[in-house]
């Protein structure tokens, strides 16, 4: 059954009553569903699709992006709703910061409710690798919110069990190695029960193996100095490689193309929120309400992105001619053929600010532009988590390993490979500079580069107190139709590269205080 219909069905069917205020505090013992739901293959599926859509809305909803990129650098905003982030004024009371750990909270809670009534509640009838194919899917989505809370955060608290935490909530939080090795340990099983394919949009065994490659890139820095550890960079490489050389999948010929309604799921696309216009609030993805820089061009009575576009880095980051630019952030003179069609396209000829530019990317158009599959603070494009492009990096970035640069055939061949769809030269020799940038311009407003900067920071964390104090998040403005730019820098110390802990949460759990704890994997 079609996955984003399933997930229309199971809320419809479940409302999803559980994510109270309560629950975001303490995931409660079977949130997602009633004990007597698991009895069928079909209810199993059904009870999973929750996981792609739904639990994750606070983070898609502006989190996402505003830590992503506007702490990252890459959006320059005046909006108070993500301007902290690029100001470095981040505080636990921040509104953003409190949704993306409550969302990232939820996704745990609600995989452990699945997990826990498969394992209780499922009929004896259903095949065993039906159970773990579920379980796996549970496992998968709870992999991927500790890495995102390991990463902002570094020490947090590991929670398998909700009945024991709603008995006891006073619990310690966890060291950064045993949130990465609990990352880990729920993607390999993820990539041991799930299988090579199932129905569009649903995670598979090379969806684990992409997102396993990125755990083990990103832990390869923790806790060393200047250097990264070997064995996992060659554990990036191999799962790496068995995507790029098994999986079948491929790039999308065209960037632009990716961000198109009609390419949900393609076959670029490893993992993806799965969003529908037609469900309960929370159901949808925002990102065009808050990014399109005039109403017009959704047609629906939002789009009130004009404050937010390319920082002055990210500006000059580009290079002449890359297709990316365009695809990603709207100059003064851009034209947009998909948008506004019924009038011909749209001429971008705006003069905002501070960035002098808009967002595209997640800007799709009225509903007219889309077969009606927008509305107001709705569309039903999915979010990108994990393309098959940043596979490719990845396994570029582990070829180099602790060398400075490479010219290893493969890592080119692949890095070459994103660069070409952008209408770039392949270059003979490639730098870890030149991956991360290249990094940076891809992924651009799809909520990575802080991420980058983190797990960068886990071996060096000195560089990237330079290379953010030296970034320009200056502003622009327009004399005679032309942007000038006024530089500015922050100065920024190594404890902004970690988030505060929500101020309500340290109330309510003043462990997270305290020094953390190693995680005890044999419970």
């Amino acid at each position: 059954m079609n996955l984003k219909r399933n997930i229309l069905l199971f809320i419809t069917a479940v409302v999803l009553g559980a994510c109270s205020e309560e629950f975001l505090n303490r995931p409660p013992e079977d949130a997602i569903t009633q004990d007597s739901f698991y009895q069928s293959e079909k209810e199993l599926k059904m009870a999973t699709a929750a996981l792609y859509n739904i639990v994750w809305f606070d983070y898609n909803d502006k989190a996402n992006f505003a830590i992503g990129d506007g702490g990252g650098g890459n959006f320059a905003t005046n909006d108070a709703g993500y301007d902290a982030f690029w100001r470095f004024a981040v505080t636990g009371t921040t509104p953003t910061l409190v949704e993306a750990w409550r969302s990232l909270f939820v996704v745990i809670g609600q995989s452990n409710s699945v997990i826990r009534n498969i394992n209780n509640n499922a009929a004896e009838s259903i095949p065993v690798e039906a159970k773990n194919q579920a379980i796996a899917e549970a496992r998968f989505m709870r992999g991927v919110a500790y890495m995102q809370l390991g990463l902002l955060w570094r020490e947090v608290p590991i929670i398998e069990d909700n009945v024991s935490l709603i008995e006891d909530p006073i619990i310690p939080k966890n060291t950064a190695s045993s949130v990465f090795q609990f990352v880990i340990n729920d993607l390999t099983f993820a990539s041991e029960n799930l299988p090579e394919t199932d129905d569009p949009g649903r995670v598979t065994k090379w969806s684990a193996k992409g997102m396993l490659a990125k755990a083990y890139l990103y832990r390869s820095g923790l806790g060393q100095n200047g250097s990264r550890n070997q064995a996992d960079l060659d554990m990036a490489k191999l799962h790496a490689g068995e995507v790029i050389r098994q999986s079948g999948l491929v790039l999308m010929e065209n960037y632009n193309d990716l961000y198109k309604l009609e390419n949900n799921n393609s076959p670029e696309s490893l993992f993806a929120f799965q969003w529908v216009v037609n469900g309960g609030w929370g159901t949808q993805n925002t990102h065009q309400a808050y990014l399109a820089p005039e109403g017009k061009l959704t047609g629906v009575g939002d789009g009130w992105g004009a404050g937010g576009g390319a920082s002055p880095s990210m500006q000059a980051l580009y290079e002449a001619g890359d297709q990316r630019r365009q695809a990603t952030f709207m100059y003064k003179g851009d034209f947009y053929p998909e948008l506004l069609q019924s009038e011909g396209g749209y001429l971008y000829d705006l003069e905002t600010a501070p960035a002098a530019s808009s967002v595209k990317k997640y800007v799709i158009g009225t509903p007219d532009d889309n077969d009606g599959e927008v509305a107001f603070m709705r569309t039903s494009l999915n979010t990108y988590m994990l393309r098959l492009s940043e596979v490719y990096l990845t396994y570029a970035e582990a070829a180099m390993g602790n060398n400075t640069s490479t010219s290893d055939a493969d890592a080119l061949q692949y890095y070459n490979a994103v660069r070409q769809r952008a209408g770039l030269e392949a270059k003979s020799v490639m730098t870890w500079m030149d991956i991360f940038n290249e990094r940076r311009v891809e992924f651009a407003m799809e909520g990575h580069f802080w991420y980058d900067l983190v797990r960068w920071s886990f071996f060096d964390a000195s560089a990237v107190v330079s290379y953010l104090s030296t970034q320009d998040r200056g502003s622009y403005t327009w004399e005679d139709g032309t942007p000038v730019l006024d530089s500015r820098t922050y100065t920024v110390v190594e404890s902004d590269l970690i988030l505060p802990y929500p101020e309500a949460d340290v109330v309510n759990n003043p462990l997270l205080k305290e020094d953390a704890v190693e995680y005890n994997f044999d419970n």
